[in-house]
C-alpha cells in the first residue's frame, strides 16, 4: 500500500512538473522574442538603461498567438516620469525616423490628470514588408521608475502560395 501510494505521489507531482513546463513552453520564455539592442530606427530615450523586464504569461501567450511568432520586444527603465518618455516620441520625431504614426498618436492613461502610463502606436512599410512598433509606458510605483517596453511586429502578410494542379 505505501509502495502504490508513493509511486502515485511521484506521478502526480512528475505530472505536474510536465504541465508547467508544457505551459512554459507553450508561452515561449519570458525572453522569448527578445533583442539584445533597440533598432537603429527606432530613437532611443536618452538616459534609459536596458532591462531584464518579463511581459506576464497571459500576455506572452496572446501576443504569441495574435501574431504567430512574428514579435520581437526589448525592455528599458528610465528615472523620468510616463509623461515625458511620451512627450519624446511625438509623431514629428517617429516620421522623421521613417515611421507613420497612429491616427490616435500616444494614448495614455489620464483617469486623475496624472498619467502613469501610455501606448504609442507606429507602423512603416518598406515594400512588401510591413512592421508595426507599440512604445508601451507603465511607472512603478514602487521603483519610481518609467518602464518602457518597445515591441516590434512584422505584419507582412505572407504571399500566397502557388495553386497546385493534380
Amino acid at each position: 500500500m505505501k509502495l502504490s501510494t508513493s509511486i502515485l505521489a511521484l506521478i502526480l507531482i512528475f505530472t505536474v512538473a510536465i504541465s508547467c513546463r508544457f505551459v512554459e513552453n507553450l508561452g515561449g520564455n519570458s525572453k522569448a522574442g527578445t533583442v539584445s539592442a533597440l533598432w537603429p530606427d527606432v530613437p532611443p530615450f536618452a538616459g534609459a538603461t536596458r532591462a531584464d523586464l518579463e511581459i506576464p504569461l497571459g500576455a506572452r501567450l496572446l501576443i504569441r498567438a495574435m501574431m504567430q511568432g512574428k514579435v520581437n520586444f526589448i525592455a528599458f527603465t528610465t528615472d523620468q516620469n510616463a509623461q515625458a518618455v511620451q512627450d519624446f516620441y511625438t509623431n514629428e520625431r517617429m516620421k522623421a525616423a521613417g515611421w507613420t504614426p497612429s491616427d490616435k498618436g500616444c494614448v495614455g492613461d489620464t483617469a486623475d490628470q496624472k498619467s502613469q502610463g501610455a501606448v504609442c502606436l507606429f507602423k512603416r512599410k518598406d515594400g512588401m514588408k510591413e512592421e508595426g512598433l507599440a512604445i508601451a509606458l507603465v511607472e512603478d510605483e514602487k521603483t519610481k521608475k518609467t518602464e518602457i517596453f518597445y515591441v516590434r511586429v512584422d505584419m507582412t502578410e505572407p504571399s500566397p502560395s502557388p495553386a497546385r494542379y493534380r
